[in-house]
């Protein structure tokens, strides 16, 4: 072991081990404490952990946070794992808004304060200032995580307050809020909108918009270019029914929709679509 590279032990060894066996790693000296939460580990760790057949899932109970085990190789019940939170929130009085690399992005209900969490390493940032930035309203706002150009990881907030929306980006390396321009002429602030969570893909973010329930003349999709910060609108699939809902995901990389017909009570019809050259393909009939 003492001949090995120290990016290969971290790399190629430690970055390929369950969490739980990295957290005891930060134990070992400072220097492996520091690597473990640098962001080139944190991404090398995401990667093995995605590809291997052990899959986490945190579940949120009326008073506990809980780490689920799957395992689709080897199936059965496997006792769950506590998590503790490092700040004051019951967790029926949290909203989990955004995921990537291992961090959440977490609302607080009594707050309404944007919190940036890793469950792993315990460590946590709020984001709210005395400048009114990083307070999030439920029923109001969207949100998405990325990393830029820049590798840096940011929050785009979408704020909408007395019928006006300004949309803000922190960044985690200059920890400062920043604000970008939205689309000219179009009518998304107002709250007769629904917006989506955010789905990251290809250098995008994308939401899809609603106008209340109802026909699908009322929907869209809006792009968010991660790397040059600007807004761009996509077409919805080309669906015509008075009752047409959308959600998105990404798939190896690629972006598609579960498009619904019909109301909540009764789907006539899902159709899975993929997004092609900012064009819409019609794929599977479920």
């Amino acid at each position: 072991m003492s001949c090995l590279p120290f990016l290969v032990v971290m790399l190629d060894i430690i970055a390929r081990l369950p969490p739980k066996n990295v957290a005891q790693c930060k134990l070992v000296c400072k220097e492996w404490l520091d690597f473990i939460l640098d962001r080139k580990f944190v991404r090398a760790h995401c990667h093995y952990m995605r590809a291997s057949a052990d899959q986490k899932l945190l579940m949120v109970g009326w008073k506990t946070i809980e780490v689920h085990s799957l395992n689709y190789k080897s199936p059965g019940f496997i006792v769950p794992r506590g998590v503790a939170r490092p700040f004051y929130a019951h967790p029926s009085r949290m909203f989990f808004l955004a995921s990537l690399d291992g961090m959440l992005c977490v609302c607080l209900q009594n707050t309404c304060e944007l919190v940036v969490w890793n469950p792993l390493t315990t460590k946590f940032k709020k984001l709210a200032n005395s400048n009114s930035q990083g307070f999030y309203k439920v029923d109001r706002d969207a949100l998405g995580f990325f990393v830029d150009s820049s590798d840096d990881y940011n929050i785009l907030h979408i704020k909408r307050r007395r019928g006006t929306m300004t949309v803000y980006i922190y960044s985690m390396e200059l920890n400062s809020w920043s604000t970008v321009r939205f689309l000219k002429h179009r009518p998304y602030h107002h709250y007769t909108y629904l917006w989506s969570p955010a789905t990251l893909c290809g250098g995008g973010l994308y939401f899809v918009v609603t106008q209340c329930r109802g026909r699908s003349d009322g929907l869209s999709v809006i792009r968010f270019d991660v790397n040059s910060k600007s807004f761009s609108e996509l077409c919805f699939p080309n669906v015509y029914d008075d009752e047409v809902s959308g959600s998105l995901v990404n798939i190896n990389e690629e972006l598609h929709m579960y498009v619904c017909i019909g109301n909540y009570d009764y789907r006539r019809e899902i159709v899975l679509w993929r997004l092609k050259n900012k064009s819409w393909m019609k794929g599977h009939v479920l």
